[in-house]
């Protein structure tokens, strides 16, 4: 099962970039459907996953409801319902079904919708594997609490989720290739000798440019290690080896890791989009640069799979209850490398300090990135048990605690896994690449912690105006520092000419690619 699950990802990944229309219709057609049955259903709906690979496929829905016996509602249910006959295509009765029109982009499959009037479906099309109903009418399921049987019904719809990051992962990587190498081309504006120089040269363009070329590499390398993790949980869930209560508390925590990494790099992809096609001036908006389509086909994945936003509330709420658990055993939560809360207090009393900074700074940022999670889950919680004085209830308490606490808290932390992963695999990594891959390294950590000064100054981290400086500072040094290797770093990790396809990011600098007939100007 974890084997067919990994096959349609990687299918998926390598279908996007070439061209995400088909990938949207092939992943939620064919994947989604499939892997639901696979994951959720038994034997007697077998012969629908058959059915998916062959012929056509608007006959049937994948529906969730909450699924109610005498009036008594046990959850979250997956059904297959019968919408359409077989032969003609046309909706049953009691069914009304219609096509929502075109988006901004990604248009390779259809929005529509579906409406329901007192519509009978057959008991057996109730995906039964949590949960079914008898043939006297009774309700019947191995779990007991109504969120683990939540959790049951979502651990596999995951999926979608990670594929979303793998793709944004793409789509990232396309656009810095591009930027990149348009800039290493494009000469603008002379020296004091009157020689143009490549755009690459100038420190504002490294700046806005480099930082995500960074973001690129140390991205694509957690992703995998998260997709590994999510298949292999799903396959221990599924087999039983662990008890109900560490099997729930492993899902739960690889499921607020994919929550916050999926909105750190959607996010993360969408504004180098941005800033790439910008960097490319005039030229970057043409069609053939790349850049629309692929701004417009990326777009909605900020907010299909789960709003980033709500994403984040799913991983805050995760974090602030095992700030809370002294009695936390973080060993059953994979990856996710948060023991140090244990000892909160004794991270906090340490701030920073010039020396920090300057003469370690590995030390300097994993002590910093430790520091604010710490600090922002205390000040979160703390908040919470103000406005529990005032006698609200708890929706009212989470919603007036997310700006400027439980978002950033789970922001902050996503960041963190992402940091602390990459560090650890510079340990094996081939002495040659090291040194570069070093400096990538640095690179990607001082510029996120840049993005949260105002919280590390407000938080009493830094009482001096040396922490913003030394941060700000170190990064353009790492620019530099970086420019000889930059093209040399998109070439390494660049899809090839016709899977970018862009008249400005070719490999050979002139818009030519076999087979191709595009050419730059």
């Amino acid at each position: 099962m974890s084997f067919l699950t990994k096959y349609l990802m990687i299918i998926n990944e390598a279908t996007e970039m070439v061209n995400p229309n088909l990938s949207i219709k092939f992943a939620v057609g064919i994947s989604l459907f499939a892997n639901a049955l696979l994951s959720l259903g038994t034997e007697r709906h077998f012969k629908y996953y058959n059915d998916v690979w062959s012929g056509r496929q608007c006959s049937h829905a994948l529906l969730f409801a909450q699924l109610i016996v005498e009036d008594v509602c046990h959850g979250l249910h997956g059904f297959v319902v019968p919408i359409r006959d077989p032969e003609t295509l046309t909706p049953y009765p009691n069914i009304d079904v219609g096509d929502l029109g075109e988006k901004a982009g990604l248009n390779g499959i259809d929005n529509g919708y579906i409406m329901f009037y007192n519509y009978r479906i057959p008991r057996e099309n109730l995906l039964n594997r949590i949960g079914d109903i008898n043939s006297d009418g009774e309700y019947e399921t191995s779990y007991r609490d109504p969120q683990r049987l939540l959790g049951a019904a979502l651990e596999s719809l995951s999926a979608g989720r990670v594929a979303l990051i793998q793709e944004s992962c793409n789509s990232l990587i396309k656009s810095v290739v591009i930027a990149v190498r348009y800039a290493a081309q494009r000469l603008q504006f002379s020296d004091d000798n009157g020689i143009e120089l490549p755009i690459i040269e100038y420190q504002t363009h490294q700046w806005r440019i480099f930082p995500f070329v960074a973001a690129s590499y140390i991205m694509k390398c957690y992703v995998r290690e998260l997709s590994d993790i999510y298949i292999e949980c799903v396959a221990k869930s599924r087999s039983g080896e662990m008890d109900m209560k560490q099997t729930s508390q492993m899902v739960s925590g690889v499921h607020s890791l994919v929550c916050c990494t999926k909105a750190l790099v959607t996010w993360t992809s969408q504004r180098a989009i941005q800033e790439c096609r910008e960097a490319c001036g005039g030229h970057g908006y043409h069609k053939a640069a790349g850049f629309g389509d692929m701004r417009n086909n990326h777009d909605p994945r900020v907010t299909f799979e789960g709003d980033n936003n709500v994403l984040l509330q799913q991983t805050s709420n995760w974090l602030l209850r095992i700030f809370s658990d002294s009695d936390i055993d973080f060993s059953v939560y994979p990856n996710t490398n948060l023991n140090f809360m244990a000892n909160y207090k004794q991270v906090l009393a340490r701030k920073f300090q010039n020396d920090d900074f300057t003469i370690n700074l590995d030390n300097f940022i994993m002590h910093t990135y430790k520091w604010l999670i710490c600090w922002l889950a205390k000040a979160t919680k703390e908040k919470m048990e103000k406005l529990k004085a005032f006698e609200m209830d708890r929706f009212k308490i989470r919603n007036l605690c997310q700006v400027y606490k439980a978002r950033s808290l789970s922001l902050v932390f996503s960041e963190y896994n992402i940091i602390n992963h990459f560090q650890e695999k510079l340990l094996s990594c081939d002495s040659d690449l090291k040194p570069v891959l070093i400096k990538v390294w640095k690179l990607y950590s001082l510029w996120s912690i840049y993005n949260h000064l105002s919280l590390l100054y407000q938080g009493g981290y830094s009482n001096s105006s040396n922490l913003s400086e030394y941060v700000s500072e170190g990064i353009i040094h790492l620019c530099e520092e970086l420019k000889p290797e930059m093209v040399a770093l998109v070439d390494s990790i660049s899809p090839p000419d016709f899977v970018l396809n862009s008249v400005l990011g070719y490999s050979d600098g002139k818009g030519n690619f076999v087979g191709g007939e595009g050419k730059a100007t």
